[in-house]
C-alpha cells in the first residue's frame, strides 16, 4: 500500500509503509506529520498509521559526497526536517568571484569573516576569526612597512607579511576542519573538502560546496 504525507501544505510521496518507518527513524517525517493512502477518506497522524510497528533504524552514512544523505530527501521528496537554524548564506560562488574581481580582491577580505562566523556558530571554540584578523592585520602592517621609506624596515615588513599569508592560510584550514567535522557528526552528509582546493581557492572553494549544504538544508536533495 502507498501513503502520501502532508505537511505544510506540501504532499510529498507515495511512499510505501516501510519508507515511512525508516524516514521517521531518521528524523525526516515527524509522527505528527498527516498521511494517508490512497483508500483513505481523511488524513491522520503517521503515529497512528505506524502504530505499535517499530521504525526501521536509519540508513548508514553514504561512502561519497553528493550522494542523498541519512537526513536527506529521496528523490520523490521527503519532507526535511534539519534544522535551519545553521543556515549558509546563499550568495553564488560566482556572483563572489565577481564581487571579488570588481573589488580587486578586497570583496574576498569580507567574505573570509563572513564564511569564519558562520563556521563559528557551527562550532563555536573554532578559531579562524582570531586567526583571519590577526593574518590580515600582519599582511597590511608588512607591506606598509615594505613600501616605506626606511630601507631597514622592508626585510622586518617582508618577514610580517609572509607570516601574516601563513596565518591566513591556516585559518582557512581551520574553516576546513570545522566544516568537515561538522557535517561528519552534527548533520552528517560525508563532507570531504580537498586541501589543494582549500589552498588555492578557499573563499570561493567553501561558498561553493556552502551552496550546496544550504540547497540540502531547505529542499533535503544533495546534489
Amino acid at each position: 500500500m502507498q501513503y502520501f504525507v502532508s505537511r505544510q501544505g506540501q504532499q510529498y510521496g507515495p511512499y510505501t509503509l516501510a519508507d515511512l518507518q525508516r524516514y521517521v527513524a531518521q528524523g525526516n517525517i515527524s509522527p505528527d506529520d498527516l498521511a494517508r493512502s490512497e483508500a483513505m477518506e481523511e488524513w491522520k497522524p503517521v503515529s497512528q498509521i505506524l502504530g505499535n510497528i517499530p521504525a526501521q533504524p536509519a540508513a548508514a552514512p553514504p561512502s561519497n559526497y553528493g550522494q542523498v544523505p541519512v537526513y536527506g530527501m529521496s528523490p520523490a521528496g521527503v519532507p526535511p526536517a534539519v534544522a535551519r537554524a545553521n543556515l549558509p548564506n546563499g550568495l553564488h560562488w560566482a556572483v563572489l568571484l565577481l564581487l571579488m574581481v570588481v573589488t580587486c580582491g578586497i570583496f574576498s577580505w569580507v567574505w573570509i569573516f563572513i564564511q569564519a562566523a558562520y563556521v563559528k556558530r557551527l562550532r563555536p571554540n573554532n578559531n579562524a576569526i582570531v586567526l583571519y584578523a590577526v593574518g590580515l592585520a600582519a599582511l597590511l602592517f608588512g607591506n606598509i612597512s615594505t613600501a616605506g621609506a626606511d630601507e631597514s624596515m622592508k626585510p622586518l615588513g617582508g618577514l610580517i607579511s609572509l607570516a601574516g599569508l601563513i596565518t591566513i592560510v591556516v585559518g582557512h584550514y581551520s574553516v576546513k576542519g570545522a566544516l568537515e567535522d561538522y557535517y561528519n557528526t552534527e548533520e552528517p552528509i560525508n563532507l570531504q573538502l580537498s586541501g589543494v582546493m582549500t589552498f588555492f581557492f578557499n573563499t570561493i572553494y567553501f561558498q561553493y560546496h556552502l551552496n550546496r549544504i544550504r540547497k540540502w538544508k531547505l529542499t533535503g536533495v544533495l546534489e
